[in-house]
């Protein structure tokens, strides 16, 4: 029996259900944005209509990076480029948190589909050296097992918590010593009707 090529320390069955934890956090990225357009578009002052473009725009991205990245990033140590990956991605949403308009929040989906477009085949041909051949199958139903535990579980989860509030940090924001929510400024004084004499 031969040796998979990789050792990193850790047991076979950890390794892959790593990889899978990744493929998690990217198939819930993917899907979860379609589920809190409503209070995004409110947030933002646009149209659902153009929120969803978000979803739209993170799809192409993937599908259009995929390859150039790929031919980019074909000499690189696998362990690098997933960690690399990771980063992309988790950079981009937590940019996408902070976002404080729509064109800044498309380019940071586009920024996060770079990531997830180098994490996911990078994952997947990583699992697959892991494991002896008669075990790749097995091995990779492991890994994108991650997308199938993030649409059965992390959407829904996603979405539920994105709909009380789609970026919690905008919540703690308002209400920081550096910028006073508008309840703590001190009401105005109402102007006197046009012709009145003021004391």
């Amino acid at each position: 029996m031969s040796t998979p090529p990789h050792s990193w320390g850790i047991d076979v069955p950890v390794r892959l259900l790593l990889l899978a934890l990744g493929t998690f956090a990217v198939g819930t990225d993917t899907m979860v944005m379609a589920g809190i357009l409503g209070p995004i578009a409110d947030d933002l002052g646009v149209s659902v209509t153009a929120a969803g473009q978000l979803v739209t725009v993170f799809a192409l991205g993937y599908a259009l990076l995929a390859p150039p990245l790929a031919a980019l990033t074909a000499r690189w140590p696998r362990r690098r480029l997933l960690l690399t990956a990771l980063a992309v991605f988790g950079a981009a949403n937590a940019l996408s948190a902070l976002a404080p308009s729509y064109g800044t929040l498309l380019a940071t989906r586009v920024l996060a589909a770079a990531g997830a477009a180098l994490y996911t085949p990078t994952a997947n041909a990583v699992a697959t050296t892991l494991v002896t051949p008669e075990r790749r199958g097995r091995a990779l139903a492991t890994v994108l097992g991650g997308m199938t535990v993030a649409t059965a579980l992390g959407v829904p989860l996603g979405t539920w918590i994105g709909r009380t509030d789609w970026r919690p940090r905008r919540r703690w924001s308002s209400s920081s010593p550096s910028r006073p929510s508008t309840s703590t400024s001190p009401p105005r004084s109402p102007r006197p009707p046009a012709g009145a004499r003021t004391g």
